[in-house]
């Protein structure tokens, strides 16, 4: 059976069902003495129906209660009339306490299999992440890797006809390489992780201001910053390694001037970082986002996947457009905090 026929079929399972207990509830007013059969369909449909379509625990007690009375009530008016002994009322809080005990049971389940199906959920996602941190940690560590070992053996070959001085400086400049590349596996790898404690109000507008204001020095004043306050929650620090690999990505793939803005609509707060590059195209910047593939550029593509960790990390979502100068936008997109009192939003690098 299909999963629509099984939407269906739960739809019509209570109407169906009310209909069949009223029927043997009436049955158990007209049979005096031969009360006991429509009493346990009663039940056992009430307990059939439950398991079909579990209803929130308010409407659970309100129809027990219902069915205790509809089928109580023809007991305890035989058994007042002496047709039938006292004992067998004793029958309704029994029924009432097994299908209570059933509801907790299947409540349990349920929780048990929803929290089973999270824990795989977190179990799958951090084995792609690892595959994925192996897979970009081999593709970025490779290049500088060779370089830097084919000078050194070109070294250490006697009577090699090349400048020393020059060889060591690009086995150096490799090995920085090395390190601004390890520097991001280290941010790739808790990129993920919640923000927790780290957590706060702060104004996003204000740290993309900052921001701009640390490269506006490496980019010979080529930014431009438009913001507006705009609270979010969130670790400071890592929403700032988020913009800084959105502008380094900008300034490394794309050309001056890097645009920042911040805009706040009703529910989200928005941070864009524009470049006036190339651009790529629409089909391959919606992947791009999606995927956080690194084949557009191997740093860019590395950096693409930590922001798009943390940003997913603060509730968020990271989308790439084409930008009307010809380059590319790439978007955060964060829910907004409101601030439970005036003055508590924080402005970057303050202390609560």
């Amino acid at each position: 059976m299909s999963r629509a026929d099984l939407s269906r079929a739960a739809r019509w399972a209570v109407p169906l069902w009310a209909v069949f207990a009223t029927v043997n509830a009436t049955v158990m007013w007209m049979l005096p003495g031969a009360e006991t059969i429509p009493f346990h369909l009663v039940w056992i449909s009430f307990a059939l129906v439950y398991g079909v379509r579990p209803w929130p625990m308010p409407a659970t007690l309100a129809v027990c209660l219902a069915v205790a009375a509809a089928t109580g009530v023809p007991l305890y008016w035989h058994a007042s009339s002496e047709v039938i002994a006292f004992e067998e009322t004793a029958e309704i809080p029994l029924m009432c306490l097994l299908f209570l005990v059933m509801v907790w049971h299947v409540r349990w389940r349920t929780a048990a299999a929803a929290e089973a199906r999270l824990s795989a959920a977190r179990e799958r996602l951090a084995h792609e992440m690892t595959e994925r941190f192996v897979r970009v940690a081999t593709h970025e560590l490779r290049t500088p890797l060779t370089v830097a070992r084919g000078y050194a053996e070109m070294l250490l070959v006697e009577g090699a006809d090349s400048d020393p001085a020059a060889d060591l400086g690009v086995v150096v400049e490799e090995l920085d390489k090395l390190s601004r590349i390890t520097g991001r596996l280290s941010a790739l790898a808790w990129a993920h992780q919640d923000p927790g404690a780290g957590a706060r109000v702060l104004d996003l507008g204000a740290l993309v201001q900052r921001v701009g204001r640390r490269w506006a020095p490496l980019l010979n004043g080529a930014i431009r910053v438009d913001t507006v306050a705009a609270p979010v929650t969130g670790d400071e620090e890592r929403l700032e390694t988020a913009l800084d690999c959105l502008v380094e990505n900008a300034t490394r793939h794309g050309r001056a001037p890097v645009v920042l803005r911040v805009r706040q609509g009703a529910a989200t707060v928005v941070a864009e970082v524009e470049d006036h590059g190339r651009g790529i195209p629409p089909e391959r910047a919606e992947e791009l986002a999606r995927r956080a593939d690194w084949s557009y550029s191997s740093s860019s593509g590395l950096g693409l996947m930590i922001v798009r960790g943390i940003v997913e990390s603060h509730s968020g979502h990271v989308t790439l457009t084409p930008a009307p100068s010809g380059g590319l936008t790439a978007t955060i997109h964060l829910p907004l905090a409101a601030a439970e009192h005036p003055g508590q939003v924080l402005r970057p690098g303050t202390a609560r």
